[in-house]
């Protein structure tokens, strides 16, 4: 008798195993609404021209927005293609994302 309790627990264990890994249970996450939305090309971003100076990055130049810093990095990279956000240098000319107050 307890070999055939063994044995189905380990069958139903397996079974869920094979369950959970061919069609899972979990449902996918929904995406939020903010990220459905199109993207705005790069040439439809407001922006200004700016030399950065030593010391300065994307954030402190752009000032403080409630804008999320994913976005802020996604549309200076949209407006300068082969620039991380990251990786800005002193005395080059940048164009930065304008966002309405």
């Amino acid at each position: 008798m307890k070999r055939i309790i063994v044995f189905l627990s380990i069958l139903l264990t397996l079974f869920i195993v094979y369950y959970d890994l061919k069609s899972g249970t979990i449902p996918p996450n929904a995406l939020p609404v903010s990220t459905m939305a199109a993207e705005a090309p790069a040439d439809s971003l407001q922006y200004k021209t700016v030399t950065v100076k030593p010391g300065q990055t994307v954030f402190s130049i752009i000032g403080q927005k409630h804008i999320p810093a994913d976005q802020i990095a996604e549309d200076f990279e949209a407006l300068n293609p082969k620039v991380k956000a990251g990786s800005i240098q002193a005395g080059a000319t940048y164009k930065f994302p304008v966002y309405p107050d």
